[in-house]
């Protein structure tokens, strides 16, 4: 049986193949994808190639290269010492984007509420954001700026409005981006290429500024910028990765005003539970399933283009034109069945 894969042959270049059907080993299990997410930062960073020489990233990328790791399925088979109950059960997990993936049955996410699978494919960027926000430590009745609109912007946002703060800042360029945020008072929008955030900051708080800065632009240029907008003894959350090198007067920016920086990249969820921080990866996903299903967030607007499987070559063409264009891009792997 044939396994349609998308995968990038090099630099800027996508490719649908036609690859053997994986077997699920010991421990493992095969999965049938519903819909997968492109990640339009991260994969758009693998597919471009551009990054700093001896740099991590530069570990990371290589052709040819399977692509994506937010894929929502339904279990086919089980290898060899995992119990036959799972078959049927929709999962998510980190499998690129292909017609069929296994995975390892500790590293799946159970999926044990009806809501829709191409809301719950935004589990691994939740999964980010939601550590994050705890390794903050955000309270309710915080004020926070959150710059970027893009995916993680958006999620950050939706779950600081669930989490009562009270005024959270959204700093972007593109105005479509922020017409797509939650429609509260609590929210506010602004777009930097009219005004600037740190007056409008000092405006609406009345010269208290904010208490948190969540970065979630990847922009090495604008992150300076970033600390203007915090009071003293403020904190800034890194959820985003730069691509280079970010070049920043820790006095001025840091030690003057104590501000805490704050690493929050996934890798530093709990990685086994425990009474004093239950939160592992997949209890955060369970938290944003259970949060979707109970409508305490809402994911109405994070999807922007919904295509087959098929068109996906066509999805990153679009997308590497002109990302601004696209928040959440979902491949539909269904058609096949």
């Amino acid at each position: 049986m044939k396994n349609s894969t998308v995968i990038f042959t090099g630099p800027s270049q996508v490719e649908l193949q036609d690859r053997e059907c994986p077997k699920p080993a010991a421990g493992e299990v095969l999965i049938r994808t519903e819909q997968s997410l492109i990640s339009t930062g991260t994969e758009l960073t693998f597919l471009k190639g551009e990054c700093p020489e001896n740099s991590k990233w530069s570990t990371y990328i290589h052709y040819p290269m399977e692509s994506g790791y937010s894929n929502i399925g339904v279990i086919e088979e089980t290898g060899e010492g995992v119990s036959r109950e799972l078959i049927g059960q929709r999962v998510a997990s980190f499998s690129g984007h292909a017609q069929y993936v296994t995975a390892r049955v500790e590293e799946l996410r159970m999926i044990n509420y009806e809501i829709e699978p191409e809301y719950a494919s935004f589990f691994a960027l939740a999964e980010t954001t939601i550590n994050g926000l705890r390794r903050t430590v955000i309270e309710m009745g915080n004020r926070v700026v959150v710059y970027g609109a893009g995916i993680v912007g958006q999620l950050a946002v939706r779950l600081l409005l669930a989490g009562g703060c009270t005024e959270i800042f959204v700093v972007n360029r593109s105005e479509k981006r922020l017409d797509i945020l939650p429609k509260s008072p609590a929210v506010i929008p602004i777009c930097s290429a009219k005004e600037d955030p740190a007056e409008v900051v000092r405006r609406v708080t009345k010269g208290d500024m904010a208490d948190i800065v969540i970065e979630t632009t990847g922009n090495a240029d604008v992150i300076p910028e970033e600390f203007q907008v915090l009071h003293q003894q403020g904190k800034l959350c890194m959820l985003s990765s730069p691509k280079k090198k970010t070049l920043i007067d820790f006095h001025d920016c840091c030690n003057a005003i104590s501000v805490n920086i704050i690493g929050a990249h996934t890798s530093s969820q709990a990685p086994v539970p425990s009474y004093d921080n239950p939160w592992t990866c997949q209890r955060n996903s369970e938290v944003f399933f259970k949060m979707i299903y109970n409508r305490q967030i809402d994911m109405s607007g994070m999807i922007t283009h919904r295509a087959s499987y098929k068109d996906a070559p066509e999805m990153y063409r679009m997308l590497l034109k002109d990302r601004t264009q696209a928040m959440g891009v979902i491949l539909d792997w269904r058609e096949h069945e």
